[in-house]
């Protein structure tokens, strides 16, 4: 005997059909994949100047011999980079098509991707146009596709979806904040900077006529620049959630992966003695002040904590060009062990990230704003109108 009642089995079939209703309007897949497109276009064509003529045909590198020692580094990163956009391609296209046509749809893309990239490095003389790179871009694709179509129906991606829908706004609103979010973690992956911060800190300056360097003065920029964008961020990703502890334990997660991240990229990247250089007591007063202040914003209306994430993410912004060198992105190379061409370009692809997300999560925001007042108004008209026939 089924101890639920119809009105029960009817408001959970409601549910149900809601939450698959807005996992097929959600397009999260589709704005990760396109994001992880930028990024392979800068990591491929950066720094985009010097283009010139190759003097030679602009396929002429696909008859090119292959040399004969071949850099495993070169190797696998060349195929574990188009692992991820062979991934999100084909989750994507598994909500409209068979998962065979998703897999070949995400191959064509990848290697067309590749193609294109590869020829217009033809035109770059510090680029190298390979086939070899096409052919393991192509193989990278093939992976990432093949895991997707693999586990794209397992049940963990069903709760992801669910854990999206329960705790986030609705998909249309929601998921292009999502993927900026997604987009703001490559700023991250430098483990040179400082942790939540793209403000290099300073470094102390030997004493003259002497070995000796002193202990680095505390920086007050720096801790100031690290509370501002945990502050911004945590914002941007409270203004997305439907409940105030689903945006009190989405900005402790944000902080905690950060942290994560940093350290993972340390361990592989930087010299033993440098693993922690990301993590500083600017950071630690900085990231403790702007988690501070921004648990004490979820006592606000969500209009008036977008409004201040707004300001924030400004201010961010003016912090990085207003107290930022322009020596210190070269000077910040020398923490690392890598000594691959990549690594400028690694650097580099954090670092542009790190300067443009505050403007367009700022824009983000304020789209976000202008929305919910229209759907507020829609909602309040609605309810009018229900009163009048009432």
């Amino acid at each position: 005997m089924n101890p639920a009642g119809p009105d029960t089995q009817v408001v959970t079939r409601v549910v149900t059909d809601f939450r698959l209703a807005q996992a097929r309007e959600s397009r999260l897949a589709w704005y990760f994949a396109g994001a992880y497109l930028l990024v392979i276009v800068y990591a491929s064509l950066s720094p985009f100047t010097g283009w010139s003529s190759p003097g030679a045909p602009a396929l002429a590198f696909l008859d090119e011999p292959w040399p004969r020692r071949l850099p495993r580094f070169d190797l696998i990163v060349n195929v574990i980079a188009y692992v991820p956009l062979g991934l999100l391609l084909t989750l994507a296209a598994m909500r409209w098509m068979r998962p065979i046509l998703a897999v070949a749809l995400a191959l064509v893309i990848g290697t067309s991707m590749s193609f294109g990239l590869e020829t217009a490095q033809m035109y770059l003389p510090v680029r190298v146009a390979s086939s070899i790179d096409l052919m393991l871009n192509s193989a990278g694709t093939a992976l990432g596709a093949l895991l997707a179509a693999r586990t794209g129906r397992m049940p963990l991606w069903g709760h992801f979806r669910d854990l999206r829908v329960h705790c986030c706004l609705p998909a249309s609103i929601a998921d292009p904040g999502l993927a900026l979010i997604a987009i703001w973690f490559l700023t991250q992956v430098d483990p040179s900077l400082p942790l939540l911060s793209a403000l290099s800190l300073p470094d102390a300056l030997p004493i003259p006529g002497t070995d000796f360097t002193p202990p680095r003065a505390f920086s007050v920029p720096s801790a100031i620049a690290v509370a501002i964008n945990t502050l911004a961020i945590s914002l941007f990703v409270m203004a997305l959630m439907r409940k105030r502890w689903h945006a009190l334990i989405a900005m402790c997660t944000l902080v905690a992966t950060a942290a994560l991240i940093k350290l993972a990229a340390g361990v592989v990247m930087l010299k033993a003695q440098s693993v922690f250089i990301w993590l500083s007591m600017e950071v630690v007063l900085g990231i403790a002040a702007g988690t501070a202040v921004s648990a004490l914003m979820l006592a606000l209306p969500r209009t008036m904590m977008i409004r201040i994430g707004i300001a924030a993410l400004v201010c961010s912004f003016l912090s990085i060009h207003l107290f930022q060198d322009a020596t210190q992105p070269v000077l910040a190379l020398a923490p690392f062990r890598w000594t691959y061409g990549q690594l400028l370009n690694y650097t580099g692809l954090a670092r542009t990230v790190a300067d443009l997300w505050p403007i367009v999560g700022a824009w983000y925001l304020v789209v976000l704003r202008r929305k919910l007042r229209a759907s507020a108004r829609a909602e309040e008209g609605t309810l009018a109108r229900q009163d009048e026939v009432g």
